[in-house]
């Protein structure tokens, strides 16, 4: 547990608390030397280079480096459960709607920072959408099957291009998918259920303006895949058969020969 910085100027009317006091954190995240936390339709960033310090620093005065707290609010639920940064700003995902955090200036300040809506698609809130270089992948579930979303931003002024890319595939992804990880390196996105043996990969090739090859395809694993990762080029897998756990890692690099371990 971290305790941070005790209010040193003011009161709880002109130096309020943090929005996450009393309430429950959803997420936390870095960035532009500010730490940062979700709390229900609230984005909470930390004074700069001040991780630990929520509190202003003059009670007269705001600074750029005086900590940002924002909400989010819209006439739909607008609860906060992952966020994405960018070079841009923050994008911030509710389970109905999507959100920008930004500034027109260089830097996040308490004084120029805004939220605005960016997007109306709705989200699976249990998996955090993950970031593959040149879009942002996150998921949509119905009683069927899952919908597998790429958000494209661009700019603070324009609207995200959002597209289904699971649409050529379409009810191949089943809804009881509870885990996704990506591979900017090597262009793709995998996805797995504890309750299955089935691993479901969607692989692309961009040429830095669009993708020119996507392909969807699955891997077979010798039980139910409880969690999967990526780390330099290496994917390893938890598999769980007959009451046993099972360590699995493959290479995925292009031209490495392929390999794998197994540790019991």
């Amino acid at each position: 547990e971290v305790t941070y910085e005790d209010r040193l100027v003011g009161n709880q009317i002109s130096n309020s608390s943090p929005s996450f006091v009393g309430a429950t954190i959803s997420d936390g995240f870095l960035h532009s030397n500010r730490l940062g936390f979700l709390s229900n339709e609230n984005v909470i960033l930390s004074q700069s280079g001040e991780f630990n310090n929520f509190y202003f620093v003059s009670a007269q005065t705001v600074i750029d480096s005086d900590p940002i707290d924002l909400n989010c609010s819209s006439i739909r639920p607008a609860k906060l459960f992952a966020v994405i940064p960018q070079t841009q700003g923050l994008i911030l995902f509710s389970k109905f709607e999507q959100f920008k955090l930004f500034s027109d200036d260089a830097a996040l300040t308490a004084t120029d920072s805004i939220i605005r809506s960016i997007s109306n698609y709705e989200a699976d809130s249990g998996i955090d959408p993950v970031d593959v270089g040149t879009n942002i992948i996150f998921l949509s579930k119905t009683p069927a099957f899952t919908r597998t979303m790429a958000m494209t931003t661009r700019g603070n002024n324009a609207s995200p291009t959002i597209v289904d890319i699971g649409k050529v595939a379409s009810e191949y992804v089943p809804s009881s998918i509870d885990n996704l990880v990506a591979s900017p390196q090597n262009s793709f996105v995998a996805m797995s259920s504890q309750n299955d043996g089935q691993v479901f990969f969607y692989r692309f090739f961009n040429t830095g303006e669009k993708d020119i090859m996507q392909a969807w395809f699955k891997w077979e694993m010798p039980g139910q895949v409880q969690t999967l990762g990526i780390a330099q080029d290496l994917m390893f897998f938890v598999v769980k058969s007959d009451g046993e756990y099972t360590l699995l890692g493959t290479s995925i690099a292009q031209q490495v020969l392929r390999s794998s371990v197994i540790v019991e």
